[in-house]
C-alpha cells in the first residue's frame, strides 16, 4: 500500500463526506448488487464504473493510489495511522480490525471505518471489494453532484488539506492518464508539472482492457 496514501490519510478532514454518509443511509450495504465477478478490486471498479456512469478508469485509478501495491489494488489492505499491511484473508483483516476506531481505513477504497462502518451490516461486508467500491463510488458521485466537478469531487474523498488534497488529485490523474485519457481529461488537472510513470501492473492493465471490451455496446 502507498506509505504517501497513508500519510494523506492521517490529516484527512471529515467535512463534506461525513454528510455524504449520512445520506447514502445506513441500509446501503444491503442494496449492493450481487455480480458474478472475481473477488478482487480491478473487476469490480469497472462494474461499478459503468452502472455509476464513473469516467472510465477513475475508480481504478483512486483505488492504485490508495491501497496500490506493486500496481495492483489490494482487497485486504489496511491502514492504521502511517502502518500499512494487507492482510492475508479477508478473515485476518476483520480481525485485524476488531475494536480499532480511530484513523483506520479499509479495502479497496480505504474506507474510514470511523465514518462508514455504520453504513454496513458487518466488517466482513465492509472488506467486501464489491461493497467497498460500490459504497466508494456512490460517494464520488454525490461529492460531484455537490461540487460540480470530478476533481473537485476526488479531492474531496481525499479530504486533506488543500495542499494535500492538489497532490492526491495529480496522482490519481497520473494513473488515470496511464489507463484512459479521455477520462483523465475530465480531472482537469491544475499545476500537476511532470511526475514519473505511476506503477500498474500488467495485469491490472490488462483487467482494465478487457473490461472495456466486455462491457462495450454492440
Amino acid at each position: 500500500m502507498s506509505v504517501v496514501a497513508a500519510q494523506y490519510r492521517t490529516g484527512r478532514l471529515i467535512g463534506g463526506v461525513f454528510a455524504v454518509v449520512i445520506g447514502l443511509g445506513l441500509g446501503f450495504a444491503a442494496a449492493v448488487p450481487a455480480w458474478a465477478g472475481e473477488n478482487d478490486c480491478h473487476t469490480n471498479t469497472s462494474m461499478v464504473e459503468r452502472q455509476l456512469h464513473i469516467p472510465n478508469g477513475l475508480l481504478l485509478a483512486i483505488s492504485l493510489v490508495e491501497s496500490g501495491v506493486g500496481g495492483v489494488p489490494q482487497p485486504n489492505a489496511l491502514s492504521f495511522g502511517l502502518r500499512s499491511v494487507v492482510a492475508s484473508s479477508r478473515d485476518d483483516a476483520v480481525r485485524r480490525m476488531r475494536g480499532r476506531i480511530d484513523n483506520t481505513f479499509v479495502g479497496c477504497m480505504q474506507l474510514s471505518l470511523r465514518h462508514h462502518k455504520a453504513a454496513f451490516s458487518s466488517l466482513d461486508k465492509m472488506m467486501d471489494p464489491r461493497a467497498n467500491i460500490y459504497y466508494a463510488g456512490n460517494m464520488l458521485v454525490r461529492l460531484r453532484a455537490q461540487t460540480g466537478s470530478w476533481s473537485r469531487a476526488v479531492a474531496r474523498y481525499q479530504g486533506g488539506s488543500s495542499e494535500q488534497s492538489r497532490h492526491y488529485v495529480c496522482r490519481v490523474w497520473n494513473h488515470l492518464a496511464e489507463l484512459d485519457w479521455n477520462s483523465a481529461k475530465k480531472l482537469e488537472p491544475r499545476r500537476c508539472g511532470e511526475m514519473a510513470s505511476p506503477v500498474i501492473a500488467p495485469k491490472t492493465r490488462r483487467a482494465f482492457q478487457q473490461s472495456q471490451v466486455a462491457q462495450a455496446p454492440d
